[in-house]
């Protein structure tokens, strides 16, 4: 129960910090086929995490080496390097505040550069990712919509949820391509 409050504390916190800063209108008719880099949030359960590697092998033909960051838990980020040649960055459980938001310190790691994509490939609303997504300096942030997404995402792929969690992966990747 303390979690859970916790939780809706650091939720209600992202949402006012972020709500200060609205977003500009941008045209997206070519946000991703003109992107040079993204950063990618893998979710943290590892089966999903095995399903979401198809985003990230069809990322890292677009966005080879450096061009593409992935952010992952330790178990989860093992999993992505095995598989990929993509840059990795491990989160550990002292990233994140006593309201499950990233600390300060760790987004300093990534405001030196500027990206031109964010995608969270979490389902359900994790406001580590969410906050974490908002705060990278980025044109666009792209996610599945789930609760709160408006808050923290300007861009949010509507999924059938009676589908297979690998078709959803499958039909983003189809979505980001016709950009």
């Amino acid at each position: 129960m303390l979690q859970s409050l916790r939780r809706y504390i650091g939720t209600k916190y992202g949402i006012l910090t972020i709500q200060s800063t609205k977003d500009t209108q941008q045209d997206l008719t070519s946000f991703y086929s003109t992107s040079k880099n993204v950063f990618v949030i893998m979710p943290d359960d590892v089966h999903l995490s095995e399903l979401a590697l198809t985003v990230v092998k069809f990322l890292e033909k677009k966005f080879q080496g450096y061009n593409c960051v992935v952010i992952a838990s330790a178990q989860v980020a093992n999993l992505v390097s095995q598989y990929t040649k993509t840059q990795v960055v491990r989160f550990k459980e002292s990233d994140i505040n006593y309201f499950f938001l990233p600390k300060q310190t760790f987004i300093n790691r990534f405001k030196k550069r500027q990206y031109d994509v964010v995608i969270d490939l979490n389902f359900e609303f994790v406001i580590f990712a969410a906050y974490l997504s908002n705060k990278i300096p980025s044109q666009y942030r792209v996610s599945f919509t789930k609760e709160y997404g408006d808050y923290f995402y300007n861009i949010q792929y509507r999924y059938i949820t009676s589908q297979s969690k690998q078709l959803a992966y499958n039909s983003l990747c189809e979505f980001l391509e016709q950009f």
